[in-house]
């Protein structure tokens, strides 16, 4: 009889033991197939985002290049301005136009991207991304985004321009396309290029 006891419990302990250790092992694939599934999405993410941030720097490029060869013929076309000619109006006035600067096409201010970086916020991703791949990241973006409302500045003051805006105006809105703009796209560019040299080396 109590042999016949401590083979019954010896039986459901065994039992007991491997559906411990089933739901056990059932917990640890799970786990790392959830591991696994943040890594991939961690390593996607990361991809799309210099992805994404080397065709901001590449619009840069353009950019920077639109706006160096306009800033000689501007600089050019200023110095020969009088105090009467600059203090007119301008749409009442033929002694200064835009077009007249040689290679004009527009403002030349591109549109930030920015879709993947949003696309990983709003999904989780940096929560478990590497703490210092995040900070260089934001800071990009952040960086992109200021240029972005500067840009938004410039194209605002364009827009605003009536029958009283004056050529000292239009020539004060060219100055700040082709000087601080200018000088903000050679500096957001360089540090474009280090952020996407640190994020390629550490994935």
């Amino acid at each position: 009889m109590r042999h016949t006891i401590k083979k019954s419990v010896a039986k459901y302990l065994v039992e007991l033991l491997i559906v411990a250790f089933g739901v056990f092992l059932g917990i640890m694939v799970s786990e790392q197939k959830a591991k696994n599934r943040t890594n991939e999405n961690i390593s996607n993410s990361r991809d799309m985002i210099v992805e994404e941030l080397e065709v901001n720097r590449q619009n840069l490029v353009h950019a920077v290049e639109y706006h160096e060869k306009i800033k000689k013929g501007f600089d050019t076309l200023k110095t020969n301005l009088s105090e009467d000619v600059i203090f007119s109006f301008y749409f009442s006035s033929n002694k200064f136009r835009q077009e007249q600067i040689p290679g004009w096409s527009g403002l030349g201010i591109y549109k930030i991207e920015d879709v993947a970086f949003e696309s990983a916020k709003i999904s989780g991703v940096f929560n478990s991304m590497n703490i210092n791949d995040v900070k260089q990241i934001s800071s990009a973006y952040r960086q992109l985004h200021s240029y972005s409302e500067f840009g938004t500045m410039i194209t605002q003051k364009v827009i605003a321009m009536d029958s009283q805006t004056k050529i000292l105006d239009v020539v004060g809105i060219l100055e700040m396309l082709t000087n601080d703009f200018l000088n903000n796209e050679k500096h957001l560019m360089n540090d474009l290029d280090k952020t996407i040299a640190k994020l390629k080396e550490e994935n």
